[in-house]
């Protein structure tokens, strides 16, 4: 297992902040949410050695019966667990495998990730979200 190493995120305001003119209302939110997770989690899986892109990076869900049935990058999880206030759904188990492409699971797209690993990134990036959206 790999060794989780915190950091500290540094200009939290400025690379917080989105321009949202031309956006529709109903999507803001969503925005904001996506654009907060992926600084934080480039950041955070670069000091801790990841050295896949974080955009391109996928929790598929082992297929029941042949069938993939869940797939999505870890920018798309965490921005809907932001949406939802959801922290559990940010850390993974047993039931799924890391790729480098949504819905497969062949082994040329296998990434050799540590799910514990991967699930403390993830919980250290959503609690940093919320505590700065908590502060205002």
């Amino acid at each position: 297992m790999a060794t989780f190493k915190a950091i500290e995120f540094t200009d939290v305001k400025p690379n917080d902040f989105i321009e949202l003119a031309g956006i529709e209302a109903h999507r803001q939110g969503t925005v904001v949410a996506e654009h907060r997770a992926k600084w934080r989690l480039r950041q955070l899986l670069e000091a801790n050695e990841v050295q896949h892109p974080y955009d391109q990076i996928y929790f598929t869900g082992h297929p029941v019966d042949g069938v993939i049935d869940y797939s999505k990058s870890l920018v798309e999880i965490m921005t809907q667990a932001v949406l939802d206030n959801e922290r559990a759904s940010t850390q993974f188990g047993t039931g799924g495998g890391f790729y480098s492409a949504a819905y497969t699971t062949s082994r040329e797209a296998s990434l050799d990730l540590d799910a514990d690993l991967v699930s403390a990134v993830m919980g250290f990036v959503y609690d940093h979200i919320k505590e700065t959206e908590a502060k205002g």
